[in-house]
């Protein structure tokens, strides 16, 4: 589920609904980071009412990372007016990874790339700033950590994974740079699929529990 927002003053006057928990720093946050907060919680609980029947809303935990209700998994983000997630259930999978990005110029493009790319990545941009193929690939590693944060509890940057190849039908492939957990080594292969919302890039990488082992993306459902 996607939806834009506002921040201004008559929309975060507005109550947010009984069922989302505003936590506190959130509610002592500037106005636009509770209205963030505040789509991505009205994202999630739809996404939720629909996989579900129930409208429920995730919480946050100490580390910040949502709480999604018993029997369900999920993920959140947003950029500039634009909120998104999806939700699944947590019998099924073991990760679910989303992010949004607006686009990027040329100099954002410049600065992001060797914080976000590995040298082989580097290598093969067709232009040093190549900006949607640095945004794609910056959007592609953070719904990579969403997803395998659940199972591997520790912070990864960036480097410990590559885009190893993506098409314009909306897919891709990342592989592991480094070893994560016992479950998740270096070389290991994780699908993403992606796609164009306006002008924003959005993607997502989904692993089930059936192929969380499993280095071939042809084992991965994606859609």
């Amino acid at each position: 589920m996607a939806t834009r927002f506002s921040w201004g003053a008559d929309c975060l006057d507005r109550p947010a609904g009984p069922d989302i928990d505003i936590p506190p720093w959130i509610a002592r946050a500037a106005p636009r980071r509770r209205a963030e907060y505040i789509a991505g919680r009205c994202c999630a609980g739809e996404a939720l009412r629909r996989l579900t029947g129930k409208t429920t809303f995730p919480g946050q935990a100490e580390d910040r990372a949502p709480v999604w209700p018993r029997g369900t998994i999920g993920s959140i983000s947003h950029s500039g007016d634009v909120a998104i997630a999806v939700a699944g259930s947590s019998a099924r999978y073991c990760g679910l990874g989303v992010d949004i990005e607006k686009p990027l110029t040329e100099a954002e493009a410049r600065e992001i790339a060797p914080q976000a790319l590995t040298e082989r990545e580097l290598q093969r941009l067709r232009t040093p700033a190549d900006a949607f193929l640095i945004g794609l690939t910056f959007s592609a590693k953070e719904s990579l950590f969403k997803a395998l944060y659940p199972t591997v509890r520790r912070y990864f940057g960036f480097h410990a994974s590559q885009l190893v190849t993506w098409n314009p039908a909306g897919t891709g492939l990342l592989s592991l740079t480094r070893d994560l957990s016992p479950e998740w080594r270096r070389g290991q292969e994780i699908p993403l699929h992606f796609c164009c919302l306006e002008n924003f890039v959005a993607t997502r990488v989904s692993i089930e529990w059936a192929d969380r082992q499993v280095d071939r993306a042809s084992r991965y459902e994606l859609y």
